[in-house]
């Protein structure tokens, strides 16, 4: 349709053709991407994770890695915040705190988290995007499932009422942190028995559990 008056001789453009649909995203090769990225972590560090070795790994063109993620920061980023956290949910409610700590203890050397952790280490000192990422991720999860935990025990009436629920998480996420990354040893289960009788349950009840109690507990 030609334009009225002085442009009666100029038409209008004809309208643009409709855009094609791209490729839907093909979520198997993101978690194929973000898989291959945790392994490498744990294997060989944040230094030794390079794009390329993802995606090999991944059995994925170096370019698809990199449409995906266009940085090794966001697809570390991306990995650890993939990573599964336990949640209170997942714990059993035992009716005693010092079970529920030890089932804690347990299930979290299931997830194999420990050497994603161990991975990132030089990152989270360098990166600050990655730095945040692992404070929410690892530490701040950590910390609100032990409160979750301790405030189970306390609507039990197992703690004292003088108990300081977020002293005695800061002690507890701060010696666990200290076995892993300063002395470089596991959380086992027989380190975690002695944080649990030697430190939480004294700071959450007021009492001193004797060594012939923990045997009887253990037995």
């Amino acid at each position: 349709m030609a334009a009225r008056g002085d442009d009666a001789d100029v038409a209008l453009p004809a309208p643009a053709p409709a855009a094609r649909p791209g490729r839907p995203r093909d979520e198997a090769k993101d978690e194929a991407i973000l898989s291959a990225a945790r392994e490498l972590l744990r294997e060989r560090g944040y230094a030794g994770m390079t794009m390329d070795a993802v995606a090999e790994r991944a059995g994925a063109g170096k370019a698809t890695v990199y449409r995906r993620w266009s940085s090794k920061v966001q697809l570390t980023v991306d990995s650890m915040l993939c990573a599964k956290q336990l949640t209170i949910d997942e714990v059993p409610d035992t009716g005693s705190l010092r079970d529920d700590l030890l089932a804690v203890a347990t299930r979290a050397s299931r997830l194999k988290n420990d050497d994603l952790m161990h991975g990132v280490m030089s990152a989270i000192r360098e990166e600050p995007e990655v730095a945040a990422v692992f404070h929410e991720q690892f530490v701040a999860s950590q910390a609100r499932l032990m409160r979750d935990v301790l405030e189970r025990a306390e609507l039990r009436g197992e703690t004292s009422p003088d108990a300081d629920v977020e002293m005695i998480t800061a002690v507890a996420l701060a010696m666990v942190h200290y076995r892993k990354v300063v002395a470089h040893r596991p959380m086992d289960a027989a380190f975690a028995a002695r944080l649990v009788d030697a430190v939480i349950l004294p700071l959450a009840t007021g009492r001193l559990t004797s060594a012939r109690e923990r045997e009887a507990a253990d037995a």
